[in-house]
């Protein structure tokens, strides 16, 4: 699919002119914040930066890890073009690989998701193992001294936090995912064992905007009572309620309780481990550089967004539930109940698609006001200092 780029004023921004911008911006106290500067979201060249330094870097989001039950089960995700494939093994650890033959790299796995006992490339025929060892190399006896020991699939470092799969293409990651979050679930999600969630949807979305676009959506709740009406805003939450979070280098986060006590939103009369309001709060976080997550006590909601242009991005998002819902669905109405949640993703999918798209369109303009922030998105600052200091 050709990728559509809207070319505006800020398109031929210099990487020092937007850098100098973020700069400023995060050096500003909250109650002085103004909005993500413009040419963050349209400079090619701070694109092509941040392709280098976030996505080639960073740890990435590609799905959960009860999408892989089985030996054999995989996922296949894109990474700043590389293609990634993650394999459930034998020992039930999960792997990640480059999802690129060591022959000639041509692309291993086209399907998004599926079961294999071993993966053999469609071109020569090589053949490898889930631990990406190479068992079979057609005529290759013909090359003096080719040792098939010697050629496997390129590793890639995965690890697992909170029942989600984090990949990285760093050769040595500077930082390890657990220690890195371990404030954000001690005080605040561990107590809702996202791990325990089971996944029930998948799917994937591509809209016209900058991927920065949909970060700055989601980290901020002012919008909901407003653009949210047939979803989200149902749930009652006073805007005054709303807490942000502490500033972190790896997260951030704010949360607020519903009025309703019970039914959606709430906990499962079931659920024995969240306690006084945690009970019918939801917490909506955003794992840097473009993890997100809405965590509520009856479901979770989590989007993984990755650039396909300065104006486009791919996501792929899903949708977990506690065991404890799951167990009073009939299975006779499961389907159905499926459908319904997916309809209900969907609608909310479209009420922020009109704003994200929208924003992207705004920004564009050579000539702005300041603009400022809300005091419930903090986030949007604190996600604007997490800009500048990995693009410095």
């Amino acid at each position: 699919m050709e990728t559509k780029i809207y070319h505006n004023h800020h398109s031929n921004a210099s990487l020092e002119s937007v850098v100098k911008m973020l700069n400023g911006s995060a050096k500003k106290s909250f109650e002085d914040a103004t909005p993500v500067p413009a040419a963050v979201n349209h400079s090619v060249e701070f694109y092509n930066h941040e392709q280098d330094r976030i996505f080639n870097q960073e740890w990435i989001c590609i799905g959960r890890t009860d999408e892989l039950p089985n030996t054999g089960d995989y996922i296949t995700h894109d990474i700043a073009g590389t293609p990634v494939l993650i394999i459930r093994q034998e020992s039930n650890a999960i792997m990640g690989f480059v999802n690129a033959c060591a022959h000639r790299f041509t692309c291993l796995v086209s399907k998004q998701t599926g079961n294999a006992f071993a993966f053999t490339c469609p071109n020569h025929a090589w053949t490898y193992a889930l631990d990406g060892t190479l068992k079979h190399a057609p005529f290759m006896e013909m090359k003096n001294d080719f040792d098939i020991e010697s050629h496997r699939l390129k590793t890639l470092s995965t690890e697992v936090w909170e029942g989600f799969i984090y990949i990285t293409l760093a050769k040595d990651p500077s930082k390890k995912v657990a220690p890195s979050l371990e404030e954000l679930r001690k005080n605040i999600v561990g107590q809702y064992d996202m791990a325990s969630y089971k996944t029930v949807i998948r799917e994937s979305m591509s809209w016209d905007a900058n991927w920065k676009n949909l970060i700055e959506n989601f980290t901020e709740s002012y919008h909901v009572p407003i653009a949210h009406r047939k979803t989200f805003a149902n749930h009652k939450k006073a805007i005054e309620d709303y807490v942000c979070g502490e500033d972190n280098d790896h997260y951030c986060y704010h949360y607020a309780p519903q009025e309703a006590e019970s039914g959606p939103g709430a906990a499962h009369p079931n659920n024995t481990k969240l306690e006084g309001q945690w009970r019918r709060t939801m917490v909506d976080f955003c794992i840097f550089p473009n993890h997100l997550i809405t965590l509520m006590p009856d479901y979770l909601w989590w989007v993984s967004v990755m650039p396909d242009g300065v104006s486009r991005f791919k996501a792929t998002w899903g949708v977990a539930v506690p065991p404890e819902i799951l167990k009073e669905i009939p299975e006779a109405e499961y389907d159905e109940w499926v459908q319904q949640m997916t309809n209900y993703m969907e609608t909310a999918n479209n009420e922020d698609k009109l704003l994200v798209q929208g924003l992207n369109r705004g920004t564009s303009s050579r000539i702005l006001p300041e603009g400022t922030l809300h005091p419930i998105e903090k986030n949007l600052w604190q996600f604007t200092k997490y800009l500048a200091r990995i693009s410095g």
